[in-house]
Order: structure tokens, then sequence, then C-alpha cells
């Protein structure tokens, strides 16, 4: 099973991709963040799960500016 989304429910049950974020900016308030929403790959065989990120790109950049800080 490809492309398979991964929920979580959120404050009343609102359903919300789970991702992983980066901080893009050094401040108290009001910081930027990097977001790639996680995918999973399933296999209906064994039930073994890979996940994949969208834009690993984007959130490589993200990474790497982040060590500049």
């Amino acid at each position: 099973m490809h492309d398979m989304r991964i929920i979580d429910f959120g404050h009343g049950n609102v359903k919300k991709d789970l991702s992983v974020e980066i901080k893009t900016t050094d401040r108290v308030l009001f910081n930027k963040f990097e977001k790639g929403a996680l995918k999973a790959q399933i296999c209906g065989s064994c039930g073994k799960v890979d996940l994949s990120i969208n834009d690993p790109q984007e959130l490589w950049q993200a990474y790497l500016k982040t060590k500049t800080l």
C-alpha cells in the first residue's frame, strides 16, 4: 500500500497529517518552520512499514540553514 496518510487527531478530533518540522528562525516569538508530512508504505503480507516525507530537499535545505544560525 503506497502513500498512506499517518493521521494525528488534535483538539476536537481534527485530523492532521503527522509531520516533521524544522525551525528555520532563531527568534523568541513568531518562529518559522519548514514542515514535511509523513507518508507510509505498508507491506500487505508482513506489515512492514517504511516512512517517507514530502519534499525531502526542502527539509534538507532548512536543516542545513539551522546549522549556520
